[in-house]
């Protein structure tokens, strides 16, 4: 019992470390939306240039979701968390010093950079280190303290909006940076990087950390060496038939979970929040930090329900939400109301969807990226999803203004609604339900599926025989 109890000690005190990297990304998108409306003071810019600084985070992304995979792959996923600290904390050192817009967007593509190592250097890490029971949970903390992140960015931004210091709303984020990085160094590197690296007594001794008995940390490595035997680990590999419905379920979430234009709503929420007539900077700052606090409140809930309700359900219901949200925000811009109570009932359709979006598609879609792919290719695989997670969250967030402008906010929010309705087909048809099943047992599924559509012999026999 005592042994379990220090086993769970060490599985919280890992993905609650590690997930500090959440706090990192949150804060880098949330921070924004409050020091655009100072930073135009100092370094004056367009709606277009503004835009291009709102995606630059999201743009750097793409670079970082790129190095991220191949890094994590070859050195480590624990040195991946690290050089993702590092990033930020020299991203922050830039901005402090930025005096134009060339040298603003510049660190912002760099704190960019660093928000895609993090956002698959985290996932890759907990999946591979918590038992199949937990994973639900712990790998929820994640997005648990990425919207505090993003409610910490916020409130530093409302505490900071007297005195318009733009600098110091970006300075914070390198307190959790620094802990981040601090404490990697104390945390042990992933059993399964280390199988497949031929490091198996390492392997073999995290484990033993991690589960309750030595018969089951040697059926751990049994079962990783038999699913690393499946696999070569290439991008080719990755490619193939062979996971092409895994593959396709995991970069279709990724891409349909921005283009319900979650990023575009927390980074432009003061911005929208006044044009819809909620009126003073403080106002409408008060209104975004409401949005925050509801979006890290209902992510607690959905941490708690991930390994009951499941992923599937969670999801689906999640998205249905949202869509809602988004029609009935769309409705609201064409009915006339008076500015004032046009600002109430939108803030009222932005709680909605938020609620909506953190119970569903907030917490699943890290899950269902790093739950699909198997061991040797999770890397390249999640890099893979984030990519394209990162490319369409900077292609909403630089064109957002431009879009909005020219469609009316009315027509943008039904846009949304229908990339959501198609999120939800996408869900309904691709996603299986993965909860309390190990790594291995998706794959193995995955797989099984792949050859008796192609008619494998051996499989074939094996069900004569059963």
């Amino acid at each position: 019992m005592i042994a379990k109890i220090k086993n769970h000690t060490f599985m919280f005190w890992i993905a609650g470390l590690v997930s500090l990297g959440g706090i990192l990304y949150g804060y880098d998108v949330g921070v924004i939306s409050g020091a655009l409306l100072f930073m135009k003071n100092s370094i004056p810019m367009s709606d277009t240039q503004t835009g291009l600084i709102v995606g630059a985070v999201l743009g750097g992304g793409l670079i970082g979701t790129l190095a991220a995979g191949p890094i994590g792959d070859r050195y480590g996923r624990r040195l991946l968390i690290m050089t993702s600290s590092v990033v930020f904390i020299l991203g922050v050192g830039m901005v402090l010093f930025a005096h134009s817009f060339a040298m603003i967007l510049g660190a912002r593509l760099f704190l960019g950079a660093g928000v895609g190592i993090v956002s698959v250097a985290v996932p890759l890490y907990v999946t591979e280190m918590v038992p199949a029971n937990d994973r639900g949970k712990y790998m929820t903390f994640f997005q648990l303290l990425l919207t505090f992140g993003i409610v910490l960015a916020y409130v530093v931004d409302l505490l900071f909006t007297p005195s318009g210091n733009w600098r110091a709303m970006f300075a914070v984020v390198l307190v959790p940076a620094t802990v981040l990085l601090a404490g990697m160094f104390f945390l042990p590197e992933s059993p399964r990087w280390l199988v497949a690296n031929n490091q198996e007594q390492r392997a073999r001794a995290v484990l033993l950390r991690l589960s309750p008995s030595v018969a089951q940390a040697d059926e751990d490595i049994r079962l990783i060496r038999a699913s690393l035997r499946q696999t070569h680990g290439t991008l080719r590999e990755l490619l193939s038939r062979e996971f092409w419905v895994p593959a396709a379920a995991a970069v279709t979430i990724a891409i349909f979970n921005q283009l319900t234009g979650i990023n575009s709503f927390l980074q432009y929420a003061p911005l929208i929040l006044k044009n819809a007539g909620i009126g003073s900077d403080m106002i409408s700052m008060l209104g975004s930090a409401g949005i925050g606090v509801l979006n890290f409140l209902c992510t607690f809930l959905a941490v708690m329900l991930i390994d009951t309700v499941g992923r599937r359900p969670l999801l689906l219901a999640g998205v249905t939400g949202v869509m809602i949200s988004e029609i009935y925000l769309g409705a609201i811009q064409s009915l006339g109301w008076s500015p004032f109570a046009q600002g109430i009932l939108s803030l009222a359709g932005l709680f909605a969807f938020i609620v909506s979006f953190a119970i569903g598609p907030g917490v699943v879609v890290w899950l269902a990226i790093s739950e699909l792919f198997p061991t040797r290719v999770r890397g390249k695989g999640i890099a893979l999803c984030l990519f394209f997670n990162s490319l369409a969250s900077t292609l909403l967030a630089t064109f957002f203004l431009p879009v909005s402008h020219a469609l009316g906010m009315g027509c943008t929010y039904w846009l949304f609604a229908a990339f959501s309705f198609v999120y939800l087909l996408a869900a309904y048809f691709l996603l299986p339900e993965t909860k309390t099943r190990s790594l291995e047992e998706i794959q193995s599924q995955f797989q099984s599926q792949f050859q008796q559509k192609n008619g494998n012999p051996e499989l074939l026999a094996a069900k004569v025989v059963e």
